[in-house]
């Protein structure tokens, strides 16, 4: 079971830890020393104008920032589609990057927005043997969507989850009919 980044982590219902109930992380970058991601469908949210203002950044939209993890939680984190770059912009997969730093925010403030995004304050990480055990093992916390369609990704975070794990069932069952 190769983690790729662009897969999903889903919850398992039986096995996952309290806090982790219902979450959906999608992978930013998976290597041999880490793999991070982001909570796609945290139920916590903040206003990214209540989070600007104590910048001194006047933000005129209505922008929902979700939590995409314990670590770095002061890091704000756009993914979003790779019509759109910033100076600090990792492709994710051939649809998907990730953005970080000042410049990001400048652009959006503009009116210079890629097609679709989401912000996340924080990230998610684990260590492989940490991730490999939480994946295996007799109580698996989480399950491997491989090759998640744009469709789970992009929807409305409350529905996130149940459209995941309806496309992992589908994933799943197609191997046996």
């Amino acid at each position: 079971m190769q983690i790729r980044s662009g897969s999903l982590l889903i919850a398992n219902p039986a096995y996952a830890d309290q806090e982790q109930q219902g979450h959906v992380v999608y992978i930013t970058e998976s290597t041999k020393y880490s793999t991070m991601g982001v909570v796609l469908n945290s139920s916590n949210s903040y206003d990214l104008g209540d989070l600007l203002i104590q910048k001194d950044i006047d933000w005129p939209y209505e922008t929902y920032v979700g939590v995409g993890g314990a670590f770095s939680p002061s890091c704000l984190i756009m993914l979003h589609t790779n019509d759109w770059y910033s100076s600090n912009t990792m492709p994710v997969t051939n649809d998907l990057s990730i953005s970080s730093d000042a410049v990001m925010l400048e652009k959006l403030e503009m009116g210079n927005t890629p097609d679709w995004y989401r912000m996340f304050m924080g990230t998610s990480g684990w260590s492989p043997q940490e991730l490999n055990q939480e994946l295996k093992g007799k109580n698996p916390k989480w399950l491997l969507l491989a090759k998640p369609s744009q469709r789970v990704i992009r929807t409305e975070t409350s529905n996130i989850w149940d459209i995941a794990v309806g496309e992992l069932s589908k994933d799943v069952f197609s191997s046996y009919i």
